[in-house]
């Protein structure tokens, strides 16, 4: 069986957002290894003169923190190197968008479950229906906030994997994951990095919110994974609201 590799981050609400989004890049161990960290990190050379920069999308489109002195010019060539990543075909897109507030009209919040239970008992869904799909096996990696959350999202992925989710069996779901880990920033873990830049688009395109400049938006859907079936809005990217 063949490794892969999940890489996820989060967009919460705030006073711009309703949605709750996690979702990130899933690549076979392989390629992540001997070719995509190379390309960022040429890339971050190109760019930035080094690759010690940690990607960051809000920073680069804001400039701010490390990137505060970077020029128009290379906030443009920036974007440009990294819709080539996304057109290179090295990882798939695997998203959940949930709009907060009309989950709220149905379910106030002291009766449903968690937030980041519904959105990763469907991305584990859609992850392992992947790896079936590719014949492989996978782990999954978040970069660190606090030990509390990462506590939490800890104990929800093994809980899951001890009873199942709606449509999948415990069994299949060992079988097919394994790890959940945990990572700070500072570690400059490239598959992260690249996550960083997935969940804004998606919540902007699922509240019908107009494209940043430079948007990755389409890059991200010509690569969301569709189950082999063409229904990418149901294993790709899936919205609930």
């Amino acid at each position: 069986m063949k490794n892969y590799y999940l890489f996820l981050d989060e967009s919460k609400p705030n006073s711009n957002f309703s949605n709750f989004t996690l979702g990130g890049i899933v690549i076979e161990k392989n390629i992540y290894e001997s070719i995509l960290k190379s390309h960022v990190n040429n890339m971050k050379i190109n760019c930035f003169g080094n690759d010690d920069f940690i990607l960051h999308e809000i920073d680069i489109r804001s400039k701010k923190g490390e990137f505060s002195k970077i020029t128009k010019d290379i906030q443009e060539n920036f974007f440009g190197e990294m819709k080539e990543i996304f057109e290179k075909n090295y990882f798939e897109v695997l998203a959940v968008t949930i709009n907060i507030d009309e989950l709220e009209n149905l379910y106030d919040a002291n009766s449903r479950n968690d937030i980041y239970y519904i959105a990763l008992q469907l991305l584990l869904e859609n992850f392992a229906h992947f790896l079936k799909s590719n014949n492989g096996i996978g782990s999954i990696y978040l970069e660190s906030t606090d030990q509390s959350n990462d506590s939490k999202l800890q104990n929800l992925y093994y809980s899951l994997l001890a009873t199942g989710t709606l449509f999948l069996k415990k069994e299949f779901l060992q079988e097919r994951l394994k790890t959940i880990n945990f990572s700070i920033k500072s570690d400059n873990i490239i598959g992260l990095q690249i996550a960083d830049f997935i969940p804004n688009a998606i919540a902007r395109n699922a509240l019908k919110k107009k494209e940043k400049p430079y948007s990755l938006l389409k890059n991200i859907q010509a690569i969301l994974y569709d189950g082999k079936i063409g229904k990418a809005d149901r294993f790709g990217c899936k919205e609930i609201s």
